[in-house]
């Protein structure tokens, strides 16, 4: 299982709004200076929040730790970029045997683009992948922000 820190910011029945409170890649700047620290703050200006299983009845406020099941990473790198690669490199190869040269650009992209909409809808309806296959976050105990391992 790994698991992260966070704190709770908002509850919504079962579901704990969490902001991520793991530290930076490198802990030389606490994230104020280095590129990365400026693109993850133009992308996200205020703090994200992820919806979390909430188990333990953790209140807003609280620190906990969130817990992600081992092998859940992998699957979700699968799905968001391992499908599209796929998906582009089949279409590529149908429309270059069809259409040539112009088609294997066309049809690389469309099936492209086609792989990122059945992502975004089945992310959003949840029937990819299996639901066994999702195994979602959920807050494993009350602690303070420290660290983040693996166990």
């Amino acid at each position: 299982m790994i698991e992260s820190p966070a704190r709770v910011k908002r509850l919504d029945g079962d579901t704990a709004w969490v902001v991520s409170e793991a530290p930076t890649s490198c802990g030389a700047c606490a994230g104020k200076g280095c590129g990365s620290s400026v693109f993850a703050r133009f992308w996200h200006a205020d703090e994200a929040e992820y919806p979390v299983a909430n188990p333990i009845g953790a209140a807003p406020g609280d620190a906990v730790v969130v817990g992600l099941p081992d092998g859940s990473l992998l699957h979700a790198a699968i799905a968001g970029y391992g499908f599209p690669l796929i998906m582009l490199l089949a279409g590529a190869a149908l429309g270059a045997t069809i259409f040539g040269e112009p088609g294997a650009v066309f049809g690389g992209l469309f099936a492209l683009i086609l792989s990122l909409i059945w992502l975004k809808l089945a992310t959003r309806f949840g029937f990819w992948p299996h639901p066994a296959a999702r195994p979602a976050p959920v807050l494993l105990r009350l602690g303070e922000a420290g660290h983040c391992q693996r166990s």
